[in-house]
């Protein structure tokens, strides 16, 4: 995560700042790639992954993730009881990923939300992420999701097909050693708020992964269940 991701101002929601970085990266992007892309948004689209994932009043299965350290934790347990906020990200290979995770970070250090619990997982290594940001400066808990195995619980992986991949080479980008595999899966990012019982009362998806569910609006949602 770069200084400049660090540095959002939150005066601008999310979705707005979201926004304003697609347009510039569309910029930096040949036209022909960007077709690309879009019809791999548009291709996924098509499988309407909010249908399929938990749905309000459904209860969040529980899991095996990986702290920062590496370490083993159960998700119930890290939960402990308690209302969260649950974010599926990328990687933070993904710009889009770090500006909302930079965006929670701060909001969440704000002396109203001190008290806010929030879990961001993604299928990245420990050890990878852990090069790119300083998990203990952040406001919330890191956490990995090796090969995918609790989003594909929830139904919100897909496979990268064959010509993202060869795009995302061209970005530098590495799934296989983010992820240490081969599988070349990603999760759809998905927010999802569970209550005390781990029922979930929220949930927000978007196959375009440049768009995510405004994060003050997540947090005051949140707060309906303290």
């Amino acid at each position: 995560m770069s200084e400049n991701e660090k540095k959002v101002i939150t005066n601008k929601s999310l979705k707005a700042a979201l926004k304003e970085a697609n347009e510039m990266r569309k910029g930096q992007i040949p036209p022909e790639i960007l077709v690309e892309m879009k019809k791999a948004t548009e291709d996924l689209k098509a499988f309407n992954f909010k249908e399929k994932t938990l749905q309000i009043g459904d209860t969040f299965p529980e899991a095996t993730l990986l702290n920062y350290k590496g370490e083993a934790t159960s998700l119930k347990g890290a939960l402990d009881g308690k209302p969260a906020i649950i974010s599926f990200y990328r990687g933070t290979w993904c710009p889009y990923c770090n500006l909302e995770l930079a965006y929670y970070s701060e909001l969440l250090g704000e002396k109203e939300n001190k008290g806010v619990r929030m879990f961001a997982i993604s299928p990245e290594k420990p050890d990878v992420t852990i090069e790119k940001t300083d998990p203990k400066s952040l406001n919330f808990t890191i956490c990995s999701d090796v090969d995918n195995k609790l989003a594909k619980k929830l139904n919100l992986v897909f496979g990268l097909p064959e010509k993202i991949q060869a795009i995302y080479k061209k970005f530098g980008i590495d799934v296989d050693n983010s992820q240490g595999n081969t599988k070349k899966e990603l999760p759809i990012p998905a927010t999802f708020i569970v209550d005390g019982d781990g029922k979930v009362t929220y949930v927000d998806l978007d196959e375009d992964y440049t768009t995510r569910p405004d994060a003050q609006e997540v947090v005051t949602e949140y707060k309906k269940l303290i």
